[in-house]
C-alpha cells in the first residue's frame, strides 16, 4: 500500500496493488466492519476482493477499524456514522481511496490502454482535443477522461453529459500537475482545481470541493 503525498492537508489518499488470491479480510482488525461483505454472495471473487481491499485502505488511513463503507442506490460510497467524505476507484489490480473530513472528494485511476481511442468522441470536445500534446496523446486523453469522472463523482446531482457539461481548460502534459475544469449546467457552473499524476502506466486524478 502506498500513501500518496498531496499538496492539500485536508485529504488523504491510499493506493494499493492487489495481489491475486490475497484474502484481505485477514488484514481487517474489526471483522464486524466487513460482516456485510462476508455474508453476501458476490458475482465475482474480484469484486469481493475490491470491497475488502477498500475496507483495508480505510482502516489504514484512519486507524479506525470499526468504520463501515456503505453504498447509495446509485453506487456512491459513503462511511456510516462518520464525518469523512470518501471516493473509491479501481482498475484491474489497482484500487485507490481518498478521504476528507471537510470537503467532498473524487478520485479516478486508470491504466493506459489504447482501447479508449474507440470512445474518445463520446467525451472529448474539439477544444480539448486541440491542446493535447501529440507526443503524449494517450496519457493526456486519459487525464481528461479521469478528470470528467472525478467531477461527475463530486457533483452527485446527475444529469451530467461528459461532452457537454464537463469542460477541461488547456493544460500542458506533465508527469504530475494540476489543471482547471468546469462543470456547466443550466442551473450551475463551478470551476475546480484537479490534481493528476502518472505512475508508470497508471493515471491518478483527484479533486475536492472548494
Amino acid at each position: 500500500m502506498n500513501i500518496l503525498h498531496t499538496p492539500d492537508k485536508n485529504i488523504k489518499i491510499a493506493l494499493l496493488k492487489m495481489v491475486e488470491g490475497e484474502d484481505y479480510s485477514l488484514l481487517i482488525k474489526d471483522k464486524t466492519s466487513i460482516h456485510d461483505i462476508l455474508i453476501t454472495t458476490h458475482k465475482s471473487h474480484i469484486r469481493k476482493q475490491q470491497l475488502l481491499a477498500a475496507r483495508y485502505l480505510l482502516q489504514e488511513l484512519t486507524t479506525q477499524p470499526s468504520l463501515i463503507i456503505a453504498y447509495t442506490t446509485h453506487g456512491k460510497p459513503f462511511i456510516k456514522d462518520s464525518e469523512y467524505h470518501i471516493s473509491i476507484s479501481h482498475t484491474k489490480q489497482f484500487i485507490a481511496l481518498i478521504l476528507s473530513k471537510e470537503k467532498k472528494v473524487g478520485i479516478d485511476i486508470e491504466i493506459l490502454d489504447k482501447r479508449i481511442l474507440r470512445i474518445e468522441n463520446k467525451f472529448l470536445r474539439p477544444d480539448e482535443k486541440s491542446f493535447i500534446n501529440q507526443n503524449h496523446y494517450l496519457e493526456q486523453l486519459y487525464i481528461i477522461w479521469s478528470t470528467k469522472e472525478v467531477l461527475f463523482k463530486i457533483h452527485e446531482k446527475g444529469g451530467i453529459i461528459f461532452k457537454e457539461n464537463l469542460r477541461i481548460h488547456p493544460f500542458p502534459f506533465l508527469s504530475k500537475g494540476t489543471l482547471q475544469a468546469t462543470i456547466i449546467t443550466n442551473e450551475y457552473q463551478k470551476t475546480y482545481t484537479v490534481n493528476y499524476e502518472t505512475i508508470d502506466d497508471l493515471i491518478i486524478v483527484y479533486a475536492l470541493e472548494d
